[in-house]
């Protein structure tokens, strides 16, 4: 079930979409030559997995935080024992959105959507809460 938004929060949520279609678009006007040299000049950028990112979207993590190594979304973090600090600005960048074929049931990729990640500079070690 879908939350219901209140203004501010579409009005926040329209504002960083405007900004991350920006972004894509100073990308989409890049030569290839052009994408390739900033995707070379900064470090390698991986998800929490060990995944590389894909030339384009290790472009928009560049224009976004371009000091960042290591990508993961809230969840994973938790996962890998490591907290996102309070007040931390996401990473947007496209995933691929896949739905079931209702035919054959296989998965067929369906669009692109953005997620928000965070890099591990975002990131504290999670505290182990001790038990009573």
């Amino acid at each position: 079930m879908a939350r219901t938004l209140t203004p501010n929060q579409t009005a926040a949520r329209d504002a960083r979409r405007e900004r991350f279609a920006a972004l894509a678009g100073q990308i989409a006007e890049l030569s290839p030559e052009a994408r390739a040299a900033l995707a070379t000049s900064m470090p390698a950028i991986v998800t929490v997995e060990g995944r590389a990112l894909s030339l384009h979207n290790a472009c928009l993590v560049a224009l976004q935080l371009p000091t960042a190594t290591i990508l993961g979304g809230y969840r994973q973090w938790l996962a890998a024992g490591r907290q996102v600090r309070k007040g931390e600005h996401a990473i947007m960048i496209w995933a691929p959105r896949m739905k079931k074929d209702a035919d054959t049931g296989d998965d067929e990729r369906a669009g692109f959507i953005t997620i928000s990640m965070f890099d591990v500079s975002q990131t504290d070690a999670a505290v182990a809460s001790e038990a009573a």
